[in-house]
């Protein structure tokens, strides 16, 4: 079967990636130019802080999704809990302490940038054991040449052998530890990312990373902290909320939702490129040789990871059940399915449909009924097929998203809509 261009969806693809890369460049500004202000404030005051003041920007959007919000499963709580504790609270004091320590000298701004990307490593690793994803057999070389080229870059600068690392107070050990948890929460946010909108997912981290923050600081004691930030530095920290904090959250969100995760993981190595042009041209610093063949064999090792194919395809058996006949009273007959636990992006899909060991194409329809209620609606149109079978039990494959799940004015204007989907079908089916 041909695989379908359109227009639409190549601009929102070059949308997204724009977007990323724009996230990614506000991370390398946050680094080199915001973050060095803060050094004489504990990095988990900072945390706290940026992510308290973030939430409050991001906060109408709870109140906008609550309704999708609160009908989350357990699973995805928990999801996105972990991705507050990670990716937000560990990753975020653990790099702000890797820059704290490269401001110190301890190894350049850009080695602690790229050895923070080890992070597709770590989250295809946890995805392995976690998600029980296969991984090719030329992952874990490349894998392991990524980690030996990481070595080289975070030490050859400084003469260090590895029994001479100081483990507790090292900035490229810091830089690491932020890749493990940055990565981690990639593994649990994806879940969160295909479910609920992207706007409701980074306020919601922020909250409950702003919770658990509040929680260490008054625990540490350190919350007597902020008494010793300055007018000057409040400034500075609104201005990491509104660029690198929350608002390259929200961006990067907004384009994650837009391009595939492998797409993601290759344009976030903007972050590295333009944090050595940024470091050379502000810092005068640069890659001895050494390092410079090692961040070449790591950017190649991080592009060979992102492009190993890996099992795309998704395939899943459910019930047919009644439905309110809404899709029949329209002129279109379709199939409601039990299942809508999917770990797949909402939209209209292309799909094939296995029912009573025959095989027909048919759309699918994955996600909220309407934007007020938390309803998700699986259900299915069957080209070429009247039969009825209420209680069956269907194989369905994925196979091409087509569009987003959209909100219509009116039953002519869905009409319209399922009639040029139908014509995408057809299209596809040649």
């Amino acid at each position: 079967m041909p695989v379908l261009k359109s227009n639409k969806i190549s601009s929102a693809r070059l949308l997204g990636a724009l977007a990323i890369m724009l996230a990614a460049l506000l991370w390398s500004i946050d680094g080199l130019f915001l973050r060095p202000l803060f050094y004489s404030l504990p990095p988990e005051i900072l945390v706290f802080w940026e992510h308290f003041l973030g939430f409050l920007v991001l906060s109408p959007f709870i109140f906008i999704f609550w309704p999708k919000i609160i009908a989350m499963s357990r699973k995805s709580w928990l999801a996105i809990f972990w991705v507050s504790l990670f990716g937000g609270l560990i990753g975020t004091i653990y790099i702000t302490k890797a820059f704290f320590a490269a401001f110190d000298g301890e190894v350049g701004f850009a080695t602690v940038v790229i050895l923070q990307k080890l992070q597709p490593i770590f989250a295809l690793f946890l995805a392995r054991i976690i998600l029980k994803e296969k991984l090719p057999q030329q992952f874990y070389w490349w894998a392991a040449l990524a980690i030996i080229a990481s070595y080289f870059l975070a030490f050859a600068g400084s003469g260090l052998s590895w029994h001479m690392i100081d483990w507790q107070h090292n900035a490229a050990i810091f830089a690491v530890v932020a890749a493990f948890a940055f990565g981690s929460s990639t593994v649990f946010g994806k879940r969160i990312a295909n479910h609920l909108d992207y706007r409701a997912v980074a306020a919601l981290r922020f909250a409950l990373t702003s919770l658990l923050a509040l929680m260490l600081i008054v625990s540490s004691g350190t919350i007597t902290n902020t008494a010793l930030i300055t007018s000057s530095q409040w400034s500075f920290l609104a201005l990491i909320v509104l660029t690198s904090g929350a608002g390259a959250m929200f961006i990067y969100y907004f384009g994650l939702r837009r391009v595939s995760a492998s797409a993601a993981t290759i344009l976030e190595l903007f972050w590295p490129f333009s944090a050595i042009i940024l470091d050379y041209l502000f810092n005068h610093s640069y890659l001895n040789l050494t390092q410079s063949i090692a961040f070449i064999l790591l950017l190649i090792s991080f592009i060979k990871i992102s492009l190993l194919k890996r099992a795309s395809k998704i395939i899943f058996s459910a019930k047919v059940i009644k439905g309110q006949g809404k899709g029949k009273s329209l002129g279109f007959a379709t199939a409601n399915l039990d299942k809508v636990d999917l770990d797949i992006v909402h939209g209209i899909y292309i799909v094939s449909i296995k029912v009573k060991g025959e095989e027909y194409l048919g759309l699918m329809h994955f996600g909220y009924k309407d934007i007020f209620r938390a309803e998700v609606s699986l259900e299915v149109l069957i080209k070429d097929f009247s039969s009825d079978i209420y209680g069956e039990i269907v194989l369905v494959q994925v196979l091409k998203k087509i569009r987003e799940v959209r909100q219509f004015n009116n039953p002519q204007e869905l009409q319209q809509a399922i009639n040029n989907d139908l014509k995408v079908l057809t299209e596809y089916s040649l």
